[in-house]
């Protein structure tokens, strides 16, 4: 075997040491850079959600007035309250997800990597049904010979 001096044994520690010391805010910044990554996502999904929000604030008057002025038959506009009562049933959860925001701070910083990732999920989940449920209440408008 090879024989060491103290003071090379103590060398050797001491590199190891301040590897491993270095490695910490490497460490630290790259748990900062997965953060970006939630943000980012977050932020996306928040700015869908405003835009998803306009068009289901505005869901309610092209139904009513296609019920009011159109010449559709009974069954047909009977469909389109149905289908409004769908997307308004797969928003109902959509508003509480994003105003709790869990696991973000107000300004969508991640304070809770978990919670953020949990946020994000639901979020994403949410807006997809609620797009699928609007689309087919557009398409039933389209139908019905109106622009939406």
């Amino acid at each position: 075997m090879f024989k060491t001096s103290v003071a090379t044994r103590v060398i050797s520690l001491a590199v190891l040491v301040t590897l491993l010391l270095a490695s910490f805010p490497t460490a630290v910044a790259a748990a900062k850079d997965n953060n970006r990554g939630l943000e980012a996502k977050w932020a996306k999904l928040v700015v869908l959600y405003k835009r998803q929000s306009q068009i289901h604030n505005s869901a309610p008057r092209w139904v009513e007035w296609t019920t009011n002025n159109s010449t559709a038959s009974k069954s047909k506009k009977a469909e389109l309250q149905k289908d409004l009562a769908i997307s308004n049933a797969a928003w109902a959860s959509v508003p509480s997800i994003v105003m709790s925001h869990n696991g973000f701070d107000a300004q969508g910083n991640v304070v809770n990597k978990a919670a953020a990732r949990q946020s994000v999920k639901d979020l994403s989940r949410a807006l997809q049904r609620y797009n699928a449920s609007i689309k087919k209440l557009k398409g039933l408008l389209r139908q019905l010979n109106l622009k939406v």
